[in-house]
């Protein structure tokens, strides 16, 4: 199975608008905004305005409410 990657536009209208993104603040968006479990997320890397996400390789949260909403998100790519 691929392993799950997204680029996320932290600073859409979907999420809100943060100044200095980091780390810590993309987790709080995957966790809060988005409603990523913790232990769904492998890892996460920080460029000048957006992140990228990567997930760990499950099959179990394909068909998880969040894992679906993200897919449609519009700051999601």
């Amino acid at each position: 199975m691929l392993e799950r990657e997204f680029v996320i536009n932290p600073d859409h209208e979907e999420l809100g608008f943060f100044c200095d993104l980091d780390e810590e603040s993309a987790k709080n968006i995957c966790e809060h905004d988005l409603e990523i479990p913790k232990d769904c997320i492998k890892k996460i890397e920080c460029y000048d305005d957006v992140f990228k996400l990567y997930l760990k390789n499950s099959r179990q949260y394909y068909r998880e409410d969040w894992y679906v909403n993200l897919q449609r998100l519009e700051c999601v790519s």
